[in-house]
């Protein structure tokens, strides 16, 4: 009896000593999907209220189907078919538990605040403003901006399946009509491509499409059913001398990456995953074949170099990984050092998702390469809600400033935030500014080129009405956009 006591004693002892803390549960479940979030990474009540409840579902610890009268029927049977709400759950009621308590009791009371910053300053330095105003919508409903490279005249998609041609006094010249609204224009080797989105908000339908623009004014569908592409890129990938299309199509819980053959029309998948934002094309390799800087967001967000390894086969290498509720929105490539390499800018803000707070890492971030292609974080500036940064010299004097707008800018600071402007003061280092722009818009698209083609770059804004306006701010009815004319020259 004495012999069996023990056995018994040092199994419950066994059991004891190996049961996983929340900590190590949640690293094990969580890190299957994506990168391991930390509780720091968001408030108590964002982590209870709101993640924590989605992720029961995901993990179906849940009744599924009471999703049904919180989110709209299409997201639900499209999330039903890929298997995201599973029937059972796949964890204890225990262990569940723990990762509650693990997060719930980690997580800090309010949300951290954004580190020390340079102040913002209101000047207007060498722009002048100007502004769009379309009747025909009175609220914002920009969905791309696009300078044209060449003409005195901008691009503008908007939610009504328009795109707008706007001369350099922001008159109308013509208007294109496409299925769905254009989220991004582009000019290629002297050709113009289109990219309607299908719908804009979250969903996984194929209902995307990649135009040419034909010499008669008409719109030629190129490639249809794409799952909400956001970006597109032309290259020759197989090497038959066919130029290929590139498009990231974002989806919901189920984008991907493809290329497009030129000739047959074949799709060729590169990466199944939701979140594909944008693309750089460039020889990041050094042996003559093109391959892909790719940003992605929708939880495993990162950067990844698709290399090309010849007649269209490509193997990716991750760049760099960011947490999952980092909210990737945009990647901009360009020399901000001066050394010959390209280095990688990242705008993280979007905050329409199951974390909706304000997240001190929201910025614009900048990534120095060490000249193989590795890349370390050198510069940081918070900015709440940060959508899209560009570079380019705005001032001429030789090196690159930046230009940032926020669609979800929380502007609690007394000083508007929804654009902000980096001027180089050299060693990475940069004089803030707003610029003085009015807080009186959702800036969701930005594009910087001569516009008016008098040697210097000019910004254009594109406004997209989001929720109700804040107390104390007063909306620009039909304001569409709004034009940063560049002074310098």
């Amino acid at each position: 009896m004495r012999i069996v006591a023990f056995v018994f004693l040092a199994l419950l002892t066994f059991a004891c000593s190996t049961k996983k803390t929340g900590e190590e549960l949640a690293k094990e479940n969580c890190s299957s999907c994506h990168k391991f979030p930390d509780p720091s990474l968001l408030d108590k009540k964002t982590w209870n209220d709101h993640v924590l409840i989605e992720m029961s579902y995901r993990l179906g610890m849940r009744n599924k189907f009471e999703l049904l009268t919180k989110i709209p029927e299409e997201q639900f049977q499209s999330a039903v078919e890929l298997n995201i709400y599973p029937d059972t759950p796949e964890m204890s009621v225990e262990d569940w538990q723990s990762i509650v308590d693990y997060y719930t009791k980690n997580a800090p009371e309010k949300p951290l605040p954004q580190k020390a910053r340079s102040a913002i300053s209101t000047k207007p330095l060498h722009f002048t403003q100007e502004t769009f105003i379309y009747p025909q919508v009175n609220l914002g409903g920009v969905t791309s901006v696009k300078v044209h490279p060449s003409k005195a005249e901008a691009w503008i998609g908007m939610n009504t399946n328009e795109t707008v041609v706007l001369d350099s006094k922001l008159h109308v010249k013509s208007k294109i009509r496409s299925q769905s609204p254009n989220v991004n224009t582009a000019f290629i080797q002297g050709k113009t491509f289109l990219l309607g989105i299908g719908k804009m908000y979250p969903n996984d339908q194929k209902l995307g499409s990649l135009y040419q623009l034909k010499s008669d004014g008409k719109l030629d569908k190129l490639v249809d059913s794409l799952k909400r592409p956001v970006d597109m890129q032309l290259a020759d990938f197989n090497g038959d001398g066919t130029q290929d299309y590139l498009i990231c199509e974002y989806g919901f819980e189920a984008g991907q990456l493809v290329w497009v053959d030129g000739k047959s029309k074949e799709r060729h998948l590169l990466k199944t995953q939701a979140g594909s934002r944008n693309v750089i094309i460039k020889d990041y390799s050094g042996d003559g074949k093109p391959d892909l800087l790719v940003l992605m967001a929708q939880a495993r967000e990162g950067v990844s170099l698709f290399i090309n390894k010849g007649m269209g086969l490509f193997v990716e290498k991750p760049i760099l990984q960011f947490d999952a509720v980092w909210g990737s929105s945009f990647m901009e490539v360009a020399d901000l050092n001066k050394d010959g390499f390209d280095d990688i800018i990242i705008s993280n803000g979007d905050n329409a998702d199951y974390s909706h707070s304000k997240k001190a890492y929201h910025g614009v971030h900048v990534f120095l390469n060490d000249r193989k292609n590795n890349f370390k974080e050198a510069y940081f500036y918070p900015s709440y809600g940060a959508s899209k940064t560009l570079a380019r010299d705005f001032d001429g004097d030789g090196d690159l400033d930046m230009a940032l707008i926020s669609f979800f800018a929380e502007n609690d600071k007394g000083v508007n935030e929804s654009f902000l402007y980096f001027q180089n003061q050299g060693n990475m280092t940069f004089q803030v500014s707003n610029l003085n722009v009015p807080e009186d818009a959702h800036y969701i698209a930005m594009d910087a080129g001569d516009f008016d083609k008098d040697g210097d770059i000019d910004l254009l804004l594109g406004n997209y009405q989001f929720g109700k306006p804040k107390p104390g701010v007063k909306l620009t009815p039909g304001l569409q956009i709004r034009l940063l004319r560049n002074t310098i020259r």
